[in-house]
């Protein structure tokens, strides 16, 4: 089993298991949709949709079409997964090859999609998105009707799911209750016109707790089921943090006033100090934003980074610390005794959100999966050893 090393992210299973049972208990009769895209929001997409699909997850979702095949082949995933972008018309036959369910926003992919189907002799699933505010992706609501008649009426098309997307279910009710209502009059309009209405999803991690009726036969859970929770919503939600990320002191020495830290010279002690050097960097994915600006968790308080994030390296300001020695772990995100640090308290320094603090950390960045504190695999540049 891999040890520990320069910098690791520790995925708490258990964690993760208490956060997709709460939203399994939240959402009724709803099915889950586990959005397990960007390598499951940093987490490691093979190790947590095993686990996910254990529980009993019916539905994932994906960006791409590689992130669907990995999760089929390297993640041995059987239940249905749904690719939530636009997929390259040169990408079709990847779809029928791995048994995958294509996004469908436009009549010309979905005349490929029947070609490609009617040539194998196969019928294909797709779901169908509306784009009722997000500006993205997706068919408008006036259009729908007639991209979903020629999907009904292509042989070798099956009509599976219609969705929509909310870009504010967090902060914005009104125009959050306008989506739901274009959504709503539209699916009124398909049945009224005789057809058959497939599964329908809405709700992502706000959506699923804000607003009941957007939770309909589908809820497509992300940040919440990795325990980050969605914003303004701070506090009130049960959710275990899935990811702590710790790196070690590397050097500890003492410079004198004056000295500068780090490139570009950012930093100059206005005294004697005790600067530890970390073995953590943007490399890593550890935004160069939080240069003179971050802090970590130490021996359970909190130290300023000092000078700019470096690539590989970056460093502290000690003079405050007590004990501290060459190998000792330092916390980035997570827990250390009774001090927390969030990945949204992270974010705010870096002046982004917790999705990109968790999504950017590196491959090189090895996870290891624990329960019960205790280590049952990990995933590294050179492999993985994992009993998922």
């Amino acid at each position: 089993m891999p040890q520990r090393g320069r910098v690791w992210a520790e995925i708490d299973i258990d964690a993760l298991v208490h956060n997709y049972r709460l939203i399994r208990s939240t959402v009724g009769d709803a099915k889950v949709l586990a959005a397990v895209k960007a390598e499951a929001y940093g987490h490691g997409g093979r190790e947590v949709a095993r686990v996910l699909e254990n529980l009993g997850t019916e539905y994932f979702g994906v960006a791409s079409t590689e992130e669907a095949i990995d999760l089929r082949t390297n993640g041995q995933i059987r239940r249905p997964i749904l690719i939530l972008s636009p997929v390259p018309y040169r990408e079709i036959p990847m779809i029928f090859d791995y048994d995958l369910i294509p996004n469908v926003t436009e009549e010309g992919f979905a005349k490929a999609l029947a070609q490609e189907a009617n040539r194998r002799g196969k019928n294909l699933a797709v779901h169908v998105e509306v784009d009722t505010g997000m500006g993205r992706t997706g068919v408008s609501p006036k259009e729908a009707p007639a991209l979903i008649s020629l999907i009904v009426n292509k042989p070798g098309l099956k009509l599976e799911g219609v969705f929509t997307h909310f870009p504010a279910a967090e902060t914005d009710e009104e125009f959050t209750q306008k989506q739901l209502s274009i959504f709503d009059q539209l699916i009124e309009r398909l049945r009224s016109e005789g057809f058959k209405v497939p599964v329908l999803h809405s709700a992502n991690s706000a959506a699923i707790f804000k607003y009941p009726q957007a939770r309909y036969d589908i809820v497509r859970p992300g940040l919440a089921l990795y325990g980050i929770e969605p914003e303004t919503m701070e506090g009130s939600l049960d959710l275990a943090p899935v990811m702590t990320l710790r790196t070690r002191i590397v050097n500890l020495r003492r410079l004198p006033k004056g000295a500068s830290i780090s490139y570009g010279r950012t930093y100059v002690l206005e005294h004697d100090t005790l600067v530890a050097t970390l073995s953590v960097g943007y490399g890593d994915g550890y935004p160069r934003a939080l240069s003179n600006k971050g802090k970590v968790l130490y021996a359970g308080k909190r130290y300023p980074i000092i000078g700019a994030v470096c690539m590989d390296l970056m460093m502290l300001d000690f003079s405050k610390a007590s004990g501290a020695k060459i190998g000792d772990e330092v916390t980035l995100i997570g827990r250390d005794g009774e001090a927390v640090l969030s990945a949204d308290e992270v974010a705010g320094w870096a002046d982004t959100i917790s999705y990109e603090i968790t999504t950017r950390i590196s491959p090189r960045v090895p996870r290891i999966y624990k329960t019960s504190k205790r280590i049952i695999g990990a995933r590294t540049l050179l492999g993985s050893t994992t009993g998922l």
